[in-house]
């Protein structure tokens, strides 16, 4: 225990610690400025500046995503606090747990238009991040802030993760506070399990003839990952996964379906859609529209449904439900594997499987789709799925390449792969694999990009360089916006929008070099593996630009339904 009354900014820092938080993420700025010198003063804490504040809410976001810890961005008020919007969006719509810190304008001057001011009378900023956090609230007075600083964290961790905001007055952190400084350990968050629900859950699995799972990004942490394997591979259960959940379920394992839905394999889809499965055991995944193809009939067509997430709100809400798991995604798989082992002491032969169900992503030819100039999308992926080592953390932004990515990357036993599908904001993949990197040292970070999501958030490319943050970033070019190009001629009757093509040609390898990073450029079959293996020994960011023939098309036929008018034919 220490003397005291202490300062504000003590008993931020003592809070963070306990918390495990020694990262931050931000810019900093007049508003916040005793908050980030202090940072920097302490040994035990590191300061992440980024270009961009919206690049320190995406590497937050990366860091929490990698390591499964709470993370911190922050930022000054004003401009500084709106950049950092977009990134805490794509936290909060994917369930990503992260502590957002804002300044503000001195106490004493709230509601007389100060500069930068973002109080409730001006420019509401408590207002502006309530839709897109669990809890968003200005610190009222230094004696307050450990009462919010705890709730936050609390609703941060708790049901499923999300952001939490705290805004606080520049003159706040050199106050006093009388409360001590006393050891305490981590808010942990709560793990909820309906053991009647698991037990009536058991007993229907083990009379079902074909079973399918279809497992979500709720079951993406290391020890769910594994509890999913074990209860598929005991009930025999050919399994599939959301877009998102890409890779929580081995690719290569002998019942993986794939991905399911948007780009994703036609076993998967068949299998979803298939008249004699009887029973989908749906793992923390929300059955929203880019995973049941436009919440296609066939889904719940005659089949019961038990649907496990630590949601209420998410059970339920696309297909009626037979049972209702509401709890934490480990802990009750925990107790359902329990009770199936229970119900049937030997695991069921994957004789259940639906025929052909088998999945691997699409391996093509190297002549597919590939001129002798040029190299195919599909080619590259099915080239790189034999250099990736086997405990990569491969991140997709959001694009043409994401649907290429989906369709013909194949993630293995311990690789993971990492999207932000929810919000689906392109620059994600770009910057969050940096605070990936700082969240998993050692573990081989790989990002799969588009050349314009290069160009939108590629600056804080910069900020890996200042760190030596070892990324290898892999920049797919066509020259525009693929997604967007080839989705319009499938919606305009055969015209491709031109607006989004570059007109004069844009070099990613050349504004790396510029940042002094390494670069390779690949444009022939055969290339990419040789160059990724010797990118990843470099102690520092690297950069591989991909040329590919802009005139092949992803796999976006579905979604482009969905863009036309929401049709199911």
């Amino acid at each position: 225990m220490s003397n005291y009354p202490n300062l504000l900014i003590d008993v931020a820092m003592h809070h963070l610690k306990n918390q495990g938080i020694t990262t931050v993420f931000g810019i900093p700025g007049g508003l916040i400025h005793p908050f980030f010198d202090r940072v920097e003063q302490d040994e035990e804490f590191s300061v992440v500046v980024a270009r961009h504040e919206g690049g320190a809410a995406f590497m937050a976001d990366g860091y929490a995503r990698a390591s499964g810890r709470i993370a911190v961005a922050a930022a000054t008020s004003g401009p500084g606090a709106t950049n950092l919007l977009t990134g805490v969006a794509a936290a909060f719509a994917d369930g990503v747990p992260m502590l957002v810190i804002t300044g503000q304008a001195p106490s004493h001057t709230l509601g007389r238009g100060a500069a930068q001011e973002t109080a409730r009378e001006d420019i509401d900023i408590v207002g502006i991040f309530g839709p897109v956090t669990k809890y968003s609230a200005m610190v009222p007075s230094p004696a307050q802030f450990s009462r919010h600083f705890r709730r936050a964290i609390t609703l941060a961790l708790s049901g499923r993760p999300g952001p939490v905001h705290l805004n606080v007055p520049v003159d706040f952190w050199q106050q006093p506070v009388d409360e001590p400084l006393v050891a305490s350990t981590a808010i942990e968050p709560s793990r909820p399990v309906d053991l009647p629900a698991v037990e009536l859950a058991a007993a229907f699995l083990t009379q079902a003839q074909r079973t399918v799972v279809l497992v979500g990004s709720g079951a993406s942490s290391l020890g769910a990952r594994r509890l999913v394997e074990e209860v598929a591979t005991h009930l025999g259960a050919p399994t599939a996964t959301t877009p998102r959940a890409k890779g929580v379920f081995p690719e290569d394992h002998p019942l993986s379906l794939g991905v399911c839905g948007l780009a994703g394999s036609p076993a998967a889809q068949s299998a979803l859609v298939e008249d004699s499965v009887d029973t989908l055991l749906v793992v923390g995944a929300s059955m929203n529209e880019t995973t049941t193809f436009n919440w296609h009939a066939g889904i719940g067509h005659e089949r019961r449904i038990i649907q496990l997430d630590i949601d209420p709100a998410r059970i339920g809400r696309n297909y009626p439900v037979d049972i209702a798991l509401v709890g934490d995604t480990e802990a009750t798989l925990a107790e359902l594997l329990k009770r199936l082992q229970a119900h049937d002491s030997s695991p069921q032969p994957a004789t259940s499987a639906i025929p052909g169900s088998r999945s691997i992503p699409e391996i093509v030819n190297v002549s597919e789709g590939s001129s002798a100039a040029e190299l195919g999308p599909a080619v590259w992926r099915a080239e790189l799925n034999h250099a990736l080592p086997s405990d990569a953390i491969v991140f997709s932004d959001i694009g043409g390449h994401m649907l290429f990515n989906l369709r013909h990357l194949q993630m293995r036993n311990d690789q993971r792969f990492i999207l932000n599908m929810g919000f689906g904001s392109m620059g994600h993949g770009t910057v969050a694999p940096i605070g990936a990197s700082l969240g998993c040292p050692g573990t081989p970070i790989i990002a799969i990009v588009g050349d314009a999501c290069f160009t939108m958030n590629g600056m804080d490319l910069l900020t890996a360089r200042e760190y030596d943050i070892p990324v290898v970033w892999i920049v797919e070019n066509n020259q525009g916006h693929g997604i967007s190009y080839h989705g319009s001629k499938l919606v305009n009757g055969g015209r491709a929008m031109q607006c989004i093509v570059n007109n004069k040609r844009i070099s990613a390898a050349a504004i790396a070099g510029a940042m002094g990073i390494p670069v390779w450029e690949v444009d022939q079959p055969g290339q990419i593996g040789h160059v990724l293996r010797e990118a990843i020994t470099v102690s520092g960011p690297t950069v591989i630009e991909v040329h590919v023939d802009a005139e092949i098309s992803p796999p976006l036929a579905e979604r482009a339904k969905t863009v036309a008018g929401f049709r199911n034919d």
